[in-house]
C-alpha cells in the first residue's frame, strides 16, 4: 500500500469558487486533528475554504490509499467494520431519500457523486427500482465494496471522470459529498449542463456553521478531506448561480432536538443542508447575483467570541437550566 504524508504533499493557493476573489478572512489555522490547514472565509461572497490546500495529485493518493484509515482513526473506528456500517446507514438514507424527494426522482439514469459503499443508491433502488444508477467514488475500499454489492462504481476522482458526456441525465446527486470535491462550481455547472429539462440535482451537504456552533470551536469543523465547507446561504447561491431553480431547501440548524432525533430515526442524516435545484429550459438560464453584505454577515457569524457564546447560550450543559426556564416561560 502507498504512504500518505499530508505535511510532505504539495499546496497551492486558490481563488474563491463561487466568485473568483482571492480577498479572504482566515477564520482558521489548524483542522480538527491538529493539521496545519488554514481555513479562509471570502470577502465577496463567504464562501469557506481551505486555502493553500493540497494538490489534485495528493487528494488523489490521499483518497485511494488513506482515506478509510484516516476517518476510521478520527473517529476511534477500527476499519473492519467501518465499509458495512458505511453502507447500511447509507442504505437507510437511501430508502428515507427515495420517500422524501420521491416527486423529484425521475425514472432514467441517477449518478450519484461521491458515493461512498453504494448504499444510497442502493437504497434507492429498493424503493425505485426504475432506475439506473451510477456512483462515483475516489476511495478504492469503498468502491470496490460498492461493486460487490452490484452498485455500478467509477474509482476516480470526479474531476479525472468523463461521465458528463453523456447527455440526458435524470438525476443527479451529491450526498455528504459536496465538501470534498475540488472544484464544486465545475461539478454543480456541469450538472446543469448534463441534466435532462426538468432533472434534478440533490445534494446533502454538512452545514459548517451549525456544525462550528455545536463544538465552540471553528477548527474542530475542518478537515482535510473537506476543501469546501457549506453554510445554507453560499450552497443555494452556488447553485442558483449554476442555473438551478431552487425547489426545496432545508436545514437542521434550528431544529429542535426531538426534531433531529426523529428525523435521524427516519434514516436520514442530521446537521444538514438538503437541496433541490431543478433545470428548467437552459435557454433561460440566469446567473444570480450575490446578496448585498452576505459576506459581512457571514464573517459576522464566524467571529472566534460569536461562536464561543452561540455555543455557550445553545448548546452547552452549563446553560441547561437557562434553557429550561425559558421553555417553560
Amino acid at each position: 500500500m502507498k504512504t500518505f504524508s499530508y505535511k510532505d504533499s504539495t499546496f497551492g493557493y486558490i481563488p474563491c469558487n463561487i466568485c473568483g476573489s482571492d480577498d479572504y478572512s482566515v477564520i482558521a489555522r489548524k483542522s480538527q486533528n491538529d493539521l496545519d490547514a488554514r481555513t479562509c472565509l471570502c470577502k465577496t461572497c463567504g464562501l469557506i475554504y481551505i486555502n493553500p490546500r493540497m494538490s489534485k495529485q495528493d487528494y488523489d493518493t490521499y483518497y485511494k490509499y488513506y482515506y478509510r484509515q484516516d476517518r476510521m482513526r478520527i473517529k476511534g473506528r477500527t476499519e473492519g467494520c467501518g465499509l458495512e456500517r458505511n453502507f447500511s446507514a447509507a442504505r437507510k438514507f437511501g430508502n428515507a431519500l427515495a420517500d422524501k424527494f420521491a416527486i423529484y426522482l425521475k425514472q432514467g439514469l441517477t449518478v450519484d457523486v461521491g458515493s461512498s459503499t453504494g448504499g444510497i443508491l442502493y437504497g434507492l433502488k429498493e424503493k425505485k427500482p426504475e432506475l439506473e444508477v451510477l456512483g462515483i467514488e475516489p476511495s478504492l475500499d469503498e468502491s470496490n465494496y460498492a461493486n460487490a454489492k452490484g452498485i455500478k462504481t467509477i474509482p476516480e476522482l470526479f474531476e479525472n471522470v468523463e461521465f458528463f458526456g453523456r447527455e440526458n441525465i435524470s438525476n443527479i446527486l451529491c450526498v455528504q459529498s459536496l465538501n470534498h470535491l475540488l472544484d464544486p462550481k465545475h461539478f454543480i455547472y456541469s450538472a446543469f449542463e448534463r441534466l435532462k429539462d426538468g432533472g434534478h440535482i440533490i445534494l446533502a451537504v454538512k452545514n459548517f456553521r451549525h456544525q462550528v456552533r455545536r463544538t465552540g470551536k471553528v477548527s474542530s469543523g475542518v478537515q482535510i478531506d473537506h476543501p469546501y465547507m457549506f453554510i445554507p446561504e453560499t450552497l443555494k447561491l452556488m447553485a442558483e448561480k449554476a442555473g438551478f431553480t431552487v425547489v426545496y431547501m432545508d436545514s437542521d440548524e434550528y431544529k429542535t432536538k426531538d426534531e433531529l432525533i426523529a428525523q435521524k430515526e427516519s434514516g436520514m442524516s442530521v446537521h444538514h443542508i438538503r437541496l433541490v435545484g431543478r433545470k428548467d429550459n437552459k435557454e433561460n438560464r440566469t446567473e444570480a447575483s450575490i446578496p448585498k453584505d452576505l459576506s459581512r454577515k457571514i464573517r459576522w457569524q464566524f467571529n472566534t467570541l460569536n461562536v464561543k457564546m452561540y455555543h455557550l447560550v445553545k448548546y452547552s450543559r452549563k446553560f441547561n437550566f437557562l434553557r429550561k426556564i425559558l421553555r417553560i416561560a
